[in-house]
């Protein structure tokens, strides 16, 4: 039995783990391998500049939300 390199809790394969990192023989459960991503991929370069919505589409799911807020005052009144 394997156990999460970081947590240390055992690996179950379908709960916790994927058959297919056995091949590359990964020992992170999904739980540490999704905030290892977190942390790395979600960090801006230093001197990045921040991306704004472009499209309608973007600006909409950036603020889907305040959207719905607005959609509900509009149907109450």
């Amino acid at each position: 039995m394997h156990r999460c390199r970081e947590c240390h809790v055992p690996l179950q394969e379908g709960r916790n783990w994927h058959a297919s990192y056995a091949a590359r023989t990964y020992r992170h459960c999904m739980d540490c391998a999704k905030a290892y991503s977190r942390k790395r991929y979600e960090r801006l370069r230093p001197g990045a500049v921040k991306r704004t919505p472009k499209t309608k589409r973007d600006w909409a799911v950036k603020n889907r939300a305040e959207i719905a807020r607005q959609r509900r005052a509009r149907s109450e009144d």
